[in-house]
């Protein structure tokens, strides 16, 4: 029998261990609320605008990211970098193996706590959500 730990948590404690055939029905409704608590304990992804707007304000000509934007444009950043890594992996996504594998490192890549750093930081991976996005939208209408 399954029980939550408690009503805020969404971990689950196993007190039995029962053989359950895994029917269509079943799996879908795993499925279905595997994808439920993705999506209400994930952040939101920003809409594509947002995210052109930040590649442009850590990528462009007159790019100097602030002490105090680091953190959120970091996290926004990092959050549609996921994601797009994710899409990857979808065989008929378009994005080549070679770009997901040269930039899955920044999944596990800390941002460093100097400016300098974390400016390198975030120049790599918003380099690396462009390069995704140029592939999964080449051939958009």
């Amino acid at each position: 029998m399954l029980e939550e730990a408690s009503p805020t948590s969404p971990v689950l404690v196993l007190e039995e261990v029962a053989t359950v055939e895994a029917d269509r029905a079943c799996v879908a409704r795993l499925l279905a609320g595997l994808r439920e608590l993705s999506l209400t304990e994930l952040p939101a992804t920003p809409g594509i605008e947002s995210i052109f707007d930040d590649l442009e304000r850590v990528l462009g000509e007159s790019a100097a990211v602030a002490q105090a934007d680091v953190p959120p444009l970091a996290q926004r950043l990092h959050v549609v970098f996921r994601r797009l890594m994710g899409l990857s992996r979808v065989p008929s996504s378009g994005v080549t193996r070679s770009t997901a594998d040269a930039t899955a490192g920044l999944l596990t890549e800390l941002m460093p706590p100097d400016l300098r750093g974390a400016r390198g930081y975030l120049r790599r991976l918003a380099l690396a959500v462009s390069d995704l996005l140029d592939e999964l939208l080449e051939d958009m209408p």
